[in-house]
């Protein structure tokens, strides 16, 4: 189990980092974050911000995940370190949504909108899990 985690958070970073490279080519010179206090980035700014700050983020959970699900069973160990998928799933969409924020010349972002709404949702469900894995009968 703890390989197939290995697996998809391998392909969540990837994911990000498509996501993040292809945001980056079609992003105008200056990004609109539309946050209140926040002027536009330039889109360099704004690619190392988004790529160090999902370093930062990794690096922290991964560090916490290992630590936190030492001397525990392997399924829920493999739960554990499973929320580095679900937030490196979650930074992605963020990313793709604020490309297409920023690309109202080539799409409609109002049928984007669920990217929001993704990570979220995938967060209730991997707490469900956990509360499932701590509380279930053995």
């Amino acid at each position: 189990m703890i390989k197939a985690i290995k697996v998809f958070n391998s392909i969540s970073v990837l994911l990000f980092s498509v996501i993040l490279l292809l945001v980056y080519a079609y992003l105008p010179i200056m990004v609109d974050l539309n946050i209140e206090g926040v002027k536009d980035l330039h889109k360099q700014t704004f690619f190392f911000y988004a790529f160090g700050s999902f370093v930062v983020i990794n690096i922290v959970i991964r560090i916490g995940a290992s630590l936190g699900s030492r001397n525990l069973p392997e399924d829920l160990a493999a739960w554990i370190r499973a929320i580095l998928f679900i937030v490196n799933f979650y930074l992605a969409s963020m990313v793709g949504f604020i490309g297409v924020i920023n690309n109202t010349g080539h799409i409609n972002p109002s049928s984007f909108g669920y990217l929001n709404y993704l990570g979220p949702v995938f967060l209730i469900i991997w707490i469900s899990g956990l509360l499932f894995f701590l509380f279930k009968k053995k």
